[in-house]
């Protein structure tokens, strides 16, 4: 079938025009792109007289001339590693880009649903469809050996990161307690939709079986950091989440505050006051993963200055037998 990009755009006098086409391009470089999109719009799109129809899109760009405002999201099938923190990273950089300098630029990661909103607020929510998603922790084979939880130990084969070569995860939750002890699990569901389903019986049901080590950064795409201490949920995804499922997500956890957790894992990291030596990507791993040199700058900056964890949290050890 290959992917549909929708594009909407609000002229200054605020009509508002849409246009859609298979594959096309997710991001605008400039004033020149910009204007090359509003004339193919206004040559070969549509007026919108009520909600735009973009819901079969998988990609898409909104202009607002009105407010200038740019957003813009790509195709879930073609995220980089590290793709959380490359969208950040690119938004960044298209906003510094010539052409930009009076706009309000950012990703949208709430997908189609954001674009629209972005030009018609007004829309009524669209809702989440309800996924059963049960919780199917990452595999222990080969590389397991125990877990000690009166010494907050896990014994691994081989070397401290064999978890990220065999347990095959998709998300890193990382759960602190009241009393500053943190512990992760590797999983192999996407995030949002297991917190929108589970609420706070996630917690029961990750306690009760073994952690994980901590994953680096190319092993997982989504995670989320759950802090019992300030009933703070924070979550990041590589992908878009709809604003329906986020608001499903606030609806399971009452009482909690819940956000999108900027720059994914490394953000995850700062989250939980960790390091990202040996857990982040180097920048020769990034280019071989096909990033900018450009964006790769813009997103080691974010890591050296993310706000981190203030106060010390009591992590698992890992001890290593069967040492490679």
């Amino acid at each position: 079938m290959g992917c549909w990009t929708s594009y909407l755009v609000r002229l200054d006098d605020g009509s508002a025009w849409e246009s859609d086409e298979k594959y096309g391009r997710w991001h605008l470089a400039g004033a020149e792109d910009r204007a090359g999109l509003m004339a193919r719009v206004l040559s070969d799109g549509r007026p919108v007289g009520g909600a735009p129809h973009t819901a079969r899109s998988c990609q898409g760009i909104a202009l607002d001339l009105v407010t200038r405002r740019y957003r813009f999201y790509g195709c879930a099938s073609d995220v980089p590693r590290a793709g959380a923190s490359h969208r950040e990273s690119m938004a960044l950089h298209l906003a510094a880009t010539p052409g930009w300098e009076d706009w309000d630029v950012a990703y949208a990661w709430g997908g189609d649903e954001e674009l629209r909103r972005l030009l018609f607020p007004g829309l009524p929510p669209e809702p989440a469809r309800a996924q059963a998603v049960e919780v199917n922790p990452a595999s222990r084979d080969y590389w397991f050996v125990d877990w000690a939880p009166d010494d907050r130990r896990i014994t691994v084969r081989h070397d401290e990161l064999i978890a990220d070569a065999f347990a095959d995860a998709t998300s890193l939750v990382s759960l602190i307690t009241a009393d500053a002890a943190l512990t992760h699990w590797q999983l192999t569901d996407p995030v949002v939709p297991l917190l929108a389903h589970h609420g706070e019986s996630l917690l029961r049901t990750l306690t009760a079986g073994a952690p994980f080590p901590l994953a680096a950064e190319d092993a997982v795409t989504d995670g989320a950091v759950i802090d019992l201490r300030t009933r703070r949920l924070r979550y990041w995804t590589a992908e878009t989440a709809s604003p329906g499922l986020v608001a499903r997500v606030g609806a399971a956890w009452p009482g909690w505050r819940v956000e999108r957790l900027p720059w994914g894992h490394l953000g995850h990291l700062a989250a939980i006051g960790q390091h990202p030596d040996g857990l982040s990507m180097t920048d020769a791993e990034l280019r071989e993963a096909h990033w900018e040199d450009a964006l790769i700058a813009i997103r080691n900056r974010a890591r050296d200055t993310l706000p981190t964890e203030p106060h010390p949290l009591r992590s698992p050890r890992v001890r290593v037998v069967d040492r490679w």
